[in-house]
């Protein structure tokens, strides 16, 4: 190849370059060195990058929301956890669950328990029989137990905690037909951890496949290219190596996005500012400059683009440390400060890997640049400008348009590849339970007094109805309804069946009330014929003995003259019976005491005389008593008949009684068995005796606080809680809960709310104000370095402006890409990530064409404009490729949140390319004039003071419009 002539200075061009070209261009080597020496040193003394991610992740809890305030409430409350970090381990039969399930799922819980260094507690509803059916399905074939691990989500410790439980739950031998699954919102994010750990490298190597065979395409050698392949190395390992070392000494945090966005974002950024440099040198090589000459014209043409550019990116992407959210905190440093590095390296490796390349003539241009189609485009938008911006405009509404129906998605799940274990478990979980129940929300809330009795258990099971009746809600537990739905015997109308079913047992006790009244009439009746027949003795008894009167009476009449006629006789023998008194021998002599003894019977019918005397007197009055004691007995048959007449009325009255109570007892347990099967929660109640229960207790340790201060509830959504609609549900649960407790005991007790709907929640509007707040820091931070650069208001406006036009366009074209022809919703992050990167790469090209503008003023705005398309066009729309074209490779990666983001900056800067770039900023350069560049002083024509050097006005004039035409943009016009 001949050498080129050279080619007279440019007016605008310095004759003696300034010092930091000079010295890099004389320094280039050591330059060269000292970088493969950062290189060497600084992924020497750390691990790689991916390894110091991994081990020290930064937590994507946003401490300071609501959400994750109120779970370390919870758990400092009930004294559980400390962490927003838990897991789910499911269960699963082909059959339904046995005994041998339950054994294999208790060896599990125990060796789980053991781990204190990763569990901090482990919910254990199915080993309970109060609350097993609520941790079972229906079905019967599916359980699972929820445990919580240490360390926030996305934190080392906490990937460390998920991985720790896997491993445990591998170990137990699980019995023939059952699987147990480690899934949950933990394990969820170390998997999205480890699927971005080993998809960097995937997407990096595809990468560096498209940027080469783009590069080959481009410049048409392999010298070339392995030389720009060469800066890209080095910036992207020096950069990788910086924040690795800076991440594992504790300066900084990493995270799964900042590994995947830093690397692409480095690769993307090296290879443009390598387009650009190896570009504007080959442009100058081609108009006939020296090599060393070329080096100069490109410094000075790319270094405060390069630089600018860089301060943008990197400006604008630690304008991402402002934000609250972790997930768009953790990028800040970690892009801005290997975006630093990376435009250090472009600034200062680049030139130099240049100049040594050069030095062996290995970067001459292969190929005459072609100019004529880029010179013949900014002709027509110069003389067309109106209707160019007014088609770029109908094109940028084709995006702006679809922005109205974009719908987000909250749930990691579907960004997830479907074989990744957590929605392995997932997919194993919605077979048997509904979607939200794995992803509950709670509730807690927290009073000044024990709740432990009736009245307080009244108000929360009104706070539970009122969250239960809010749409969309599926599912309420808390004491008051373990499994969902009210206690079985809780509602007033039980109850009541309660206190018939209490009559009831004992109506047996009545019935034989009511039999002994039957038993004690029969008795009755028994005296009663008694009682007849003793009047009837009695009567007899009188008779006779009225009788008997009379006939002692007679014998004392008869005894007397006996006795009379007998002491006559003992008056007329007395001699004789003396002699058998005087006798001594009468006892011996048998005639002699035998008379003896006959004379003493008379001495004894006095005393039997006197003693009939005495028995006539008591006969008379036996007489006179007896007719008495028979006039008694009548009067007692009357009582007793009507004691049998009231007893068998008594018996009457009861039996009544007992028919009609159990008429009412069985229509009350009929009442009761209907509230029950209801689940009727109009008329809650629980009576006193019911807390001196065992297995009660039990179960208020699950749901009521230690102090008994406190009582949490569990919510699950009806329909999916990571999603725009079970987010909606927060407010309306919080504002039921504050209606449920005014004006009861409650009012004024503390409401925490926390789960995943809540934590989404709290990261859509954390995401909102995180996007004002870097979005407009970033914007003023761009604007403030165009400012500087082009140092013209309008400028920079117009840089911004059509960067936020662009980003408005491209990000409806992401939606309609993913949304209405893929069918898949955009990942919450993807708008704020989109919008901050575009922002920051998509005004590189405006800052690099409008320096071109400002390069080419000289000739006229509107020959500068068409010399500065010409000349940079190729270059730009290269870079813009490659860059979008880098974006683009994040397809391949297994997080399809990263292939979203991707998409949407690759579809950004396509259209900055080709659309802003290309035709909306040249005409509104066009359509603004000489005031684009206020307030700077420009001529809209070339001033006669600035072209006498070169010959007449005209004649230079002539010579400028020929030049248009016939040479190539950006040469230097040849004095005369």
């Amino acid at each position: 190849m001949s050498e080129p002539v050279e080619a007279a200075p440019r007016v605008d061009q310095p004759l003696i370059p300034p010092f930091l070209p000079r010295m890099i261009h004389r320094l280039a080597l050591p330059i060269v060195l000292v970088w493969l020496g950062i290189v060497f040193i600084t992924n020497t003394v750390a691990p790689q990058l991916e390894v110091v991610a991994k081990t020290h992740s930064v937590s994507m809890s946003p401490t300071d929301a609501a959400s994750f305030q109120s779970m370390m409430k919870v758990g400092a409350t009930f004294k559980e956890f400390n962490s927003d970090n838990s897991a789910m381990i499911l269960l699963e039969g082909d059959k339904p669950l046995g005994a041998e399930a339950h054994r294999y799922y208790d060896e599990i819980v125990r060796r789980v328990e053991q781990d204190k260094k990763h569990v901090q507690h482990v919910q254990d509803f199915w080993s309970d029989p109060l609350t097993a059916a609520g941790s079972q399905s229906h079905d019967q074939k599916a359980a699972y137990v929820q445990v919580y691990l240490a360390g926030n989500m996305g934190g080392g410790l906490a990937n460390e905690s998920a991985l720790a439980v896997r491993k445990i739950v591998d170990s137990v031998p699980a019995p023939p037909g059952i699987k147990a699954y480690v899934t949950g919102a933990g394990p969820l994010f170390a998997d999205q951890s480890h699927a971005g750990e080993k998809g960097v490298a995937v997407v990096t190597l595809i990468t560096f496949v498209v940027i080469i065979v783009m590069l080959l395409v481009v410049y048409r050698s392999i010298i070339t290219v392995a030389v720009m392949l060469g800066m890209v190395f080095i910036e992207l390992a020096a950069a990788r190596g910086v924040v690795a070392t800076l991440g594992n000494y504790g300066v900084m945090g990493l995270s799964t996005f900042a590994n995947n966005m830093l690397v692409l974002m480095a690769i993307a950024a090296g290879t443009d500012y390598a387009i650009f440099v190896v570009g504007r040198y080959h442009e100058a090589r081609g108009l006939g400059e020296t090599r060393e000459q070329a080096f100069y014209t490109m410094f000075h043409s790319t270094a405060h683009v390069v630089l600018g550019s860089g301060l943008t990116i990197a400006g604008a992407m630690y304008c991402l440390s402002f934000c609250r959210l972790p997930y768009f905190q953790s990028l800040g440093v970690p892009c801005a400060v290997g975006m630093l590095v990376a435009v250090l390296a472009a600034l200062t490796l680049a030139p130099a890997m240049l100049t040594v390349a050069s030095f062996f003539k290995l970067m001459d241009p292969k190929r005459t640049l072609q100019t004529r189609g880029w010179r013949r485009m900014g002709t027509a938008v110069v003389r067309w400008p109106a209707p160019v911006l007014a088609v770029t405009i109908a094109v940028a509404l084709v995006g702006l348009l679809a922005l109205p129906g974009y719908k987000t998605d909250y749930d990691n799940r579907h960004f997830l590849p479907a074989d990744t274990p957590a929605n392995v478990g997932y997919a194993a979980a919605d077979r048997h339970f509904d979607q939200a129940r794995l992803n509950p929300e709670l509730l807690m809330i927290e009073t000044d007094h024990d709740l432990r009795n009736p009245a307080d258990f009244i108000v929360l099971d009104k706070v539970a109805k009122a969250v239960f009746h809010i749409p969309g809600i599926g599912r309420v537990q808390t004491i008051t309804r373990p499994l969902g739905t009210p206690l079985d015997h809780s509602t007033l109308g039980f109850q009541m069946g309660a206190q018939a079913a209490g009559r009831l047992q004992t109506q047996h006790y009545q019935e034989e009330q009511a039999n002994n009244l039957l038993k004690q009439a029969d008795e009755l009746r028994k005296t009663m014929a008694t009682l007849h027949e003793q009047m009837q003795v009695t009567q007899d008894l009188s008779n006779t003995t009225h009788e008997t009167t009379r006939l002692t009476k007679e014998t004392v009449q008869i005894t007397e003259r006996l006795r009379d006629d007998i002491a006559n006789f003992d008056d007329f023998l007395r001699p004789i019976r003396s002699y058998f008194y005087w006798e001594k021998h009468c006892y011996d002599i048998p005639v002699c005491w035998a008379l003896r003894s006959v004379f003493n019977a008379l001495d004894g019918i006095d005393q039997v005389a006197e003693n009939i005397v005495n028995l006539s007197a008591n006969l008379d009055k036996l007489d006179r008593i007896q007719p008495k004691l028979v006039a008694l007995i009548p009067p007692q048959i009357e009582s007793q008949q009507r004691n049998l007449d009231t007893i068998m009325s008594n018996y009457a009255i009861t039996q009544g009684l007992n028919d009609q109570a159990k008429a009412q007892a069985d229509n009350a347990t009929a009442q009761g068995d209907a509230f029950d099967k209801a689940k009727n929660d109009d008329t809650f109640y629980l009576p006193p005796e019911a807390f001196k229960s065992p297995d009660f207790a039990r179960g208020l340790k699950n749901f009521i606080s230690p102090d008994g201060r406190a009582v949490r509830l569990i919510i699950s959504h009806e329909g999916d809680p990571a999603s725009p609609e079970g987010i909606r549900h927060i407010e309306p649960i919080k504002q039921a809960v504050h209606e449920a407790i005014k004006g009861t005991p409650w009012e004024g007790a503390k409401v925490y709310l926390g789960g995943t709907a809540a934590t989404y929640k709290d990261m859509h509007d954390g995401s909102n104000i995180d996007l004002l707040i870097a979005g407009i820091a970033a914007a003023t931070l761009i604007f403030i370095i165009m400012l500087v650069i082009t140092r013209s208001v309008v400028a920079a406006f117009v840089i911004v402006g059509t960067v936020l036009l662009s980003l408005g366009a491209s990000f409806g074209l992401s939606v309609l890409l993913w949304q209405y022809l893929l069918g898949l919703k955009l990942h919450w992050m993807v708008l704020a990530m989109a919008v901050i990167l575009l922002l920051a790469v998509g005004s590189d090209y405006n800052l690099l064409l409008i320096s071109r503008f400002k390069e080419e003023i000289h000739a006229g705005l509107k020959t500068g404009t068409i010399r500065a398309m010409a000349g940079s066009g190729s270059v730009v729309t290269s870079a813009g490729l490659v860059f979008a074209a880098t974006m683009a490779t994040f397809m391949f990666s297994p997080l399809l949140v990263m292939a979203q983001v991707g998409t949407t900056i690759a579809l950004g800067l396509l259209f900055d390319t080709l659309i802003v770039r290309s035709f909306m900023t040249p005409s509104l350069a066009t359509l603004l004039g000489r005031w684009f560049w206020w307030p700077q002083h420009v001529r809209p024509r070339p001033a006669s003071t600035m072209l006498r050097p070169y010959g007449p006005r005209r004649a230079v004039r002539e010579l400028i419009l020929a030049d248009v035409d016939e040479h190539p943009p950006g040469g230097v016009v040849q004095p005369r």
